[in-house]
């Protein structure tokens, strides 16, 4: 990259036949946890800087998740959650949690296309600003 530029990166390394996966944020997020049995969403914030910000990485340890059936880990840009409306509110992350709340119980590629199916006709029309891309893991 040339100088003065950086760019967000997000990893989650998922252990073939195991319910665990290693998660790390160089300045991506917020990204979520959908616990299914809690009925409860986390956030969590980034391990490192964005990558180009400094020469080498610096990053705390990557996070490691246990997931049970039923749970979701959303990695999904800021595009979703500040699309804003031709009153300039922005769709949120609260509404972005219960539009995949609402469909937790679809495939991933599914609850992708109820997400930016909420965003779209939340913003009632207006121009896409961001990029929107999104990954979902779910434990089956």
């Amino acid at each position: 990259m040339t100088s003065g530029r950086f760019v967000t990166f997000v990893a989650a390394a998922c252990e073939t036949g195991s319910s665990r996966v290693q998660l790390l944020s160089a300045g991506q997020g917020p990204l979520f946890i959908y616990w299914l049995k809690e009925d409860r969403f986390d956030t969590i914030g980034g391990q490192a800087l964005p990558l180009g910000i400094s020469p080498r990485l610096i990053s705390e340890p990557p996070l490691h998740l246990e997931l049970h059936p039923g749970d979701l880990l959303v990695l999904a840009t800021d595009g979703f959650f500040e699309w804003a409306n031709a009153q300039e509110e922005q769709f949120g992350i609260e509404r972005l949690e219960q539009a995949v709340r609402a469909s937790r119980h679809l495939p991933p590629k599914e609850i992708i296309s109820t997400i930016y199916g909420a965003v779209v006709e939340f913003s009632g029309g207006t121009k896409q600003q961001d990029d929107l891309t999104a990954v979902i893991i779910k434990r089956t």
